[in-house]
């Protein structure tokens, strides 16, 4: 039996074609019509590459015409060179590449006024049943139970790697458990949270990042065991087409959801608290009709909250002064790759 379904609305008809597609043209196309890659420069775009730029790696972005891209392979090496000058972390989803990833992060950069990190997300081992059946996810309700199934088999490994001959486990005594992570990109999400950048303060995911932030998120308050942690209070998260149900430990959390964004809603929690931007729907490219301007929304978020790089603050002995941005520490291009 063959279905069809009449689609008047362009960006509809778009959403059920694009399943259909290869992995490597849908990737291509998610970063295209769901990100605002218009505002990276054609020179930008072609410094990217999914070979260099792998799930779970980094990319520093300026906002427009401030500096260069910086790439790291890990976290630990983004946190040894400027680590503790970043003051977001954005988090993109639908499947998206290092386009997706820095476009993102140049968005929330220029309503910032400041450098942020963006984390590359891709597929993983959770999401291969999602690839077979589309690439899209379907998180919504079972968010939180498809956690809970991981925390089981997390726990069901461990046990078997206490069991297990040596040099099945590796030389490594926590590899079992650790190769347990929903994936390198969440695993580089808590890794930053662990590391507690001291200007962080704000954590930005769209559309299925909001779910990994979520996963790094309840992984970082369940390692605390009960303990509280300055992040719980000072730490500013906002997602953009999904609403998820972050730990209640996390004070400051903001849903933005478009009113037309039908996809958005179906990959959501219901019940919580959440923002409507009027006319919206899930992409956030500026080119495209019904668009969610992260820019704009992030702007008006960051003014009423005090987050913007003017406006940062800090604490000292009970009384605000004003902080400045700090310039990130540069070094030739021709070094980047090489010791990053």
């Amino acid at each position: 039996m063959t279905l069809t379904m009449e689609a008047k609305d362009p960006l509809t008809s778009l959403a059920v074609d694009v399943p259909y597609l290869s992995v490597r043209t849908r990737n291509a196309l998610a970063d295209s019509i769901f990100y605002d890659v218009g505002s990276l420069t054609a020179e930008e775009q072609g410094q990217l590459s999914p070979l260099n730029d792998r799930e779970g790696s980094i990319v520093v972005v300026p906002p427009s015409g401030r500096g260069r891209i910086r790439h790291y392979r890990s976290a630990l090496r983004f946190m040894h060179v400027e680590g503790d000058q970043i003051r977001a972390l954005a988090v993109a989803g639908v499947g998206s590449s290092v386009v997706g990833t820095v476009a993102l992060a140049r968005n929330v950069a220029d309503a910032m006024d400041c450098d942020v990190a963006g984390v590359v997300t891709g597929y993983g081992l959770t999401d291969l049943v999602a690839e077979a059946l589309g690439g899209w996810f379907l998180f919504g309700a079972a968010d939180r139970t498809r956690m809970r199934v991981e925390q089981v088999v997390e726990t069901s490994r461990s046990v078997l790697g206490g069991v297990l001959p040596a040099a099945a486990v590796g030389r490594n005594p926590q590899a079992v458990s650790l190769s347990a992570r929903p994936g390198p990109d969440v695993a580089t999400i808590l890794d930053i949270l662990v590391a507690r950048p001291k200007n962080l303060n704000l954590v930005v995911g769209h559309s299925k990042g909001s779910l990994m932030l979520d996963y790094a998120m309840e992984q970082f308050v369940r390692d605390l065991d009960g303990d509280s942690h300055p992040l719980f209070d000072s730490l500013h998260v906002v997602t953009l087409g999904a609403v998820v149900d972050f730990p209640d430990q996390f004070k400051h959390v903001k849903q933005f959801m478009g009113s037309r964004d039908w996809f958005g809603g179906l990959n959501s929690r219901r019940g919580l608290e959440r923002s409507v931007v009027p006319k919206a729907w899930h992409h956030l490219n500026r080119k495209l009709p019904h668009h969610l301007d992260a820019v704009a929304v992030l702007k008006e978020y960051l003014d009423e909250n005090g987050l913007t790089a003017k406006a940062a603050v800090a604490v000292v002995d009970g009384s605000k002064r004003a902080e400045p941005t700090p310039a990130p520490r540069e070094r030739p291009a021709a070094e980047e790759w090489s010791k990053a």
